[in-house]
């Protein structure tokens, strides 16, 4: 499967340095994005780790022509999904790992959101609140579900979707790389089509940008990658930029 992308990360207005990382490897078929959290550095350290080892582990496999799976594998799941479960959770052992042997990361974590293209039907993969939105004709998907604590009180009916990023619980997310020895990991696949867009973000974009607002931009000059990316960050920025922006914008291209 070809696709087309564009990516862009800026710092927001009130951040003092960027802790999301991402990752746009069109050889090897992964696209990322990852938000860390923690103090000093360690969020942009953990964010990091996150994105190398995924990487990593996706490489790895590539050269050998074959996965190995691991005690974790399920056969319930594709070999590229396993593939997927496998490199995100070797991320977090790592970056929990480092968390333990360095005072300075010690509490680190990341979220991240990833989509794979294997097959004709994308893998994608998110531990945390950073998401992936399916874009196609005028209509716009959330794909993936945020593991926050804001997040379930939606889900119960108890808050509106509206009024997730207002919420004083906003920051409170319910699972993330690191934080744990092991980590649950939410996977699926994707159906797309030619000329669909997959956008992928963290929350500084998310909690600022509606939906449609976001399907808007893309909408408007879609054969614009890079001008959509910047001008998503544009108005997350003019509506406040209260957290770090990454906007990474693929388009389904052909067979």
């Amino acid at each position: 499967m070809r696709v087309r992308f564009a990516v862009a990360s800026d710092m927001g207005r009130v951040r003092k340095n960027n802790e999301d990382s991402f990752l746009a490897d069109p050889v090897l078929g992964i696209f990322a994005v990852a938000d860390g959290m923690g103090g000093h550095a360690s969020g942009e350290v953990a964010s990091r780790l996150a994105i190398e080892s995924l990487q990593e582990s996706i490489a790895r496999v590539g050269k050998e022509k074959e996965a190995t799976l691991s005690e974790d594998s399920t056969a319930v799941l594709s070999s590229p999904a396993n593939l997927m479960v496998n490199g995100i959770r070797l991320a977090n052992q790592r970056i929990y790992k480092a968390s333990q042997e360095n005072r300075e990361y010690k509490g680190m974590g990341t979220t991240l959101v990833a989509v794979f293209f294997s097959t004709s039907s994308p893998i994608v993969a998110h531990v945390g609140d950073s998401r992936l939105y399916h874009l196609r004709d005028q209509g716009i998907q959330q794909v993936t579900e945020d593991h926050s604590w804001v997040w379930e009180q939606y889900k119960q009916g108890l808050i509106a979707k509206d009024a997730l990023a207002a919420s004083p619980h906003k920051n409170i997310v319910t699972r993330a790389l690191g934080i744990q020895p092991t980590i649950d990991v939410d996977i699926q696949e994707l159906e797309v089509q030619q000329g669909d867009f997959l956008l992928l973000c963290s929350d500084g974009l998310s909690d600022l940008v509606r939906d449609e607002e976001m399907l808007g931009v893309v909408s408007q000059n879609s054969e614009d990658l890079n001008g959509n990316c910047n001008n998503l960050i544009h108005l997350a920025n003019f509506r406040g930029g209260k957290d770090n922006i990454t906007v990474l914008l693929i388009q389904i291209n052909q067979e």
